[in-house]
């Protein structure tokens, strides 16, 4: 498989992993991500997902692992 597929499909399961957050699962990931009337927030969304690509390649987690620890993360500070 070549990298830019594999890039690819990564940036495909973060962006569906990110679907899935809401102001109650993941209030801090929700707020960058998201502007106050709702909408998508393009650079928090590419802000989010490069922390997450880098959280994957780090501790070799699966997106869906890695969007709950990152909320963790951003909860500390």
């Amino acid at each position: 498989m070549a990298k830019n597929d594999l890039e690819y499909q990564l940036r495909l399961e973060i962006k569906d992993q990110l679907s899935k957050v809401t102001k109650a699962n993941s209030p801090n990931i929700y707020s960058a991500i998201h502007n106050t009337n709702g909408g998508l927030n393009v650079n928090g969304y590419v802000r989010m997902e490069a922390k997450l690509v880098q959280k994957i390649i780090a501790g070799q987690l699966t997106p869906a692992a890695a969007v709950p620890q990152l909320e963790q993360e951003l909860d500390l500070l």
